[in-house]
């Protein structure tokens, strides 16, 4: 069986005809940047992931596609926090209108 680990070879198999069921789990995932001289990472430093997994049903096969939309750190302003979130809405409404272009119904959800 093919890898299915990509938003659009679900909205693919939508518009071949295939009935699909979708619902998605918005996370903030907590991470550790390691050390990284090249990219100016000097230290540990903690940080966070806004992602989303897109669970779908397609007949009878389930397959999850994790999705990232913005990463930040514990640390930032209020007014980056902001932006990140609104940097991971945006693009989150992008997949979500993909998905409804091709027949897929699912409820859509946002950071908060």
């Amino acid at each position: 069986m093919e890898r299915v680990d990509r938003l659009a070879q679900i909205v693919e198999m939508a518009k071949q005809g295939k009935k699909v069921k979708a619902k998605v789990t918005l996370l903030k995932r907590p991470i550790v940047l390691k050390i990284h001289p090249e990219a100016q990472i000097l230290e540990e430093k903690e940080a966070y992931i806004l992602g989303a997994i897109f669970e779908f049903e397609v007949d009878g096969e389930t397959y999850k596609i994790e999705r990232f939309y913005a990463m930040g750190f514990p640390s930032e302003s209020y007014e980056e926090e902001l932006a990140n979130r609104n940097l991971a809405n945006a693009l989150l409404k992008e997949d979500y209108e993909r998905l409804k272009k091709a027949g897929i119904e699912i409820e859509e959800k946002y950071f908060e």
